[in-house]
């Protein structure tokens, strides 16, 4: 909708609300604290109100703010993801305060929407996580404090109100995050944690038991790139985050547990890997710290290995395909859309990676040829696959 429509309608439904309900224009404009020419002017399609005076006016006409806007149902959903899509190219360009302004705009236009309330909590989450990057200050605790405060009250706000099942799901998942990795409310964490569905009575299980034909037979097949991608984490998780195993693995078991987390991927997807090659990469690139840790010369060597292997999957993630079927025998029968590939969008891959390696822990390898050789290639890969700028 063009901004010469959107004054004419706002304009035309401010003055049908009020001649419906005989208030005259000094009248809204003393609630609003506005001049009554500021209500003449967007009454005549010169000029409409900012975002803070539409919920006032909404409010005080009691009517929703979809209906001040004229939105209608379809509008409404469309003006949402063009809200969304706006927010995702700024998150995967770690716009993260550009974001968030972009989302409190659309909620003060359109705050019905639990889909902008719950983008908006996740948003709220990950500018905390990067405010606790900055340091300790009481002015950053005050601010990270209100942000987490913010981000659950948006959820509890959805949960109360929102009968989607799916998006009920995403926000209790989204506050078991806030709650166990932000808030250090692990009781809370898993008391939303139990109101989920077990995974027996998953959709995808359903589906791929209970019924027959394609449907029964595609959905086995997606179920195993899902199941896949789901080990991977949790091994990836018991060799990596020390905040899950502890001290519980050594460093041979845990590159024991991520070889094997390479080995399941090479199982299900064979010489196809489109999207786990984004797994790939940082499994070896994990491989490759655990084996610096060690003080070998062998182990050196076994570090470079891994090293070239991460150069190898990050390249191939970038240089996926838009779409491709999938050569393995268990899934052959699925094709790869990069387009439904949320990984394969914004900061390549190489471009990710590379950020990482002014970490101390490298020093032992960046005078190796190999080492060398494989950040430039990933340099090479990274500039001509530039982020998404649009």
């Amino acid at each position: 909708m063009k901004n010469q429509d959107v004054r004419i309608k706002i304009g035309a439904k401010i003055r049908l609300l009020r001649r419906q309900n005989d208030v005259t224009q000094d009248m809204l404009a003393d609630h609003l604290g506005v001049t009554p020419q500021a209500v003449s002017r967007w009454e005549s399609g010169v000029c409409y109100p900012d975002m803070n005076s539409l919920p006032l006016i909404a409010d005080y006409f009691s009517v929703t703010m979809d209906d001040l806007l004229c939105y209608t149902n379809a509008r409404k959903e469309q003006k949402v993801d063009e809200y969304l899509e706006e927010t995702e190219r700024l998150l995967d360009r770690e716009k993260l305060t550009d974001a968030m302004e972009v989302l409190r705009t659309a909620l003060a236009e359109i705050p019905s929407s639990y889909r902008l309330q719950m983008e908006m909590a996740e948003v709220l989450s990950l500018y905390a996580e990067a405010l606790m990057e900055k340091g300790d200050s009481p002015q950053i605790r005050e601010a990270i404090v209100a942000a987490l405060d913010e981000a659950v009250s948006f959820c509890r706000h959805i949960l109360s109100d929102c009968t989607d099942d799916g998006l009920r799901d995403r926000t209790k998942k989204t506050l078991c995050d806030i709650y166990a990795h932000q808030m250090d409310n692990n009781a809370e964490a898993l008391h939303i944690a139990e109101q989920l569905h077990s995974m027996s009575y998953s959709r995808e299980i359903i589906k791929a038991t209970i019924l027959t034909g394609d449907v029964a037979f595609t959905q086995a097949q997606k179920n195993l790139i899902l199941f896949a991608d789901n080990i991977w984490w949790h091994l990836y998780n018991l060799a990596c985050v020390p905040a899950i195993s502890g001290d519980t693995y050594s460093r041979e078991e845990k590159i024991a547990i991520l070889e094997k987390s390479v080995a399941l991927f090479e199982l299900v997807f064979e010489d196809t890997p489109y999207f786990y090659a984004d797994r790939l990469a940082n499994a070896y690139r994990q491989m490759a710290l655990l084996h610096l840790s060690s003080s070998k010369p062998s182990d050196k060597t076994k570090a470079l290995d891994c090293i070239e292997k991460m150069a190898n999957a990050a390249i191939i993630c970038d240089e996926r395909p838009d779409k491709a079927a999938y050569t393995s025998v268990i899934i052959k029968h699925l094709t790869y859309d990069k387009s439904e590939d949320t990984e394969a969008r914004g900061m390549s891959k190489c471009a990710r990676l590379l950020g990482g390696m002014s970490n101390p822990a490298w020093s032992a390898l960046r005078a190796d040829p190999r080492f060398r050789q494989a950040i430039a290639r990933m340099i090479e890969c990274a500039e001509a696959h530039p982020d998404e700028e649009e």
